[in-house]
């Protein structure tokens, strides 16, 4: 019985028969899951890039403007944010002019708005960001934009984006104006 069962494991461990049909249930799944992480990773970057083109397209309209810019203006951004991202919401967007005083070497908000999750920005906490502020002369100002969106990869990969959020910081100086100005009405 020994003797039996043994010549029949070896015989079919010598087997060659259906090895091609093991092998594609092996590395198929294996291909798959290769190509849909590949595609997540080049999704999610394609993405990122959106978001840090929309900020900056965003900063850029912002700092062009010479008439005070009101609450319809900020919703338009916020649209705009939406159109050039394309991605399924929700969008939140911070504008606030930040000005440095040169007599106190301090940083200080003239005024914060923001759509979405964000809270607006006061000085107190201008401390989080003042490293990521550029090095400015005695009242000079700039725009700080910062955008967020959320990002859903079309296939589940660990570690690619558990937060779900793409978050965008930017600033831009004012162009053709010492200062842009926000109106309540």
């Amino acid at each position: 019985m020994r003797q039996s069962l043994l010549s029949r494991l070896t015989r079919f461990l010598r087997d060659e028969d259906g090895n091609v049909t093991v092998e594609t249930v092996i590395w198929v799944p294996l291909m798959i899951s290769i190509l849909a992480a590949t595609f997540s990773l080049f999704d999610a970057f394609r993405y990122k890039a959106l978001n840090v083109k929309a900020a900056y397209t965003i900063s850029d309209a912002l700092s062009r403007e010479t008439d005070p810019i009101d609450g319809a203006y900020l919703d338009g951004m916020v649209d705009l944010l939406a159109f050039l991202t394309r991605s399924e919401g929700p969008y939140s967007l911070r504008v606030t002019l930040v000005r440095y005083d040169g007599d106190n070497s301090r940083y200080r908000v003239e005024w914060s708005q923001s759509r979405g999750t964000f809270e607006t920005l006061e000085n107190a906490d201008l401390a989080d960001i003042e490293t990521k502020l550029p090095n400015m002369l005695d009242n000079e100002r700039v725009i700080v934009v910062e955008t967020a969106t959320q990002y859903v990869p079309p296939f589940e990969v660990p570690g690619l984006n558990t937060a779900g959020l793409f978050y965008n910081f930017g600033f831009t100086r004012p162009r053709f104006a010492p200062k842009i100005v926000w109106s309540d009405g």
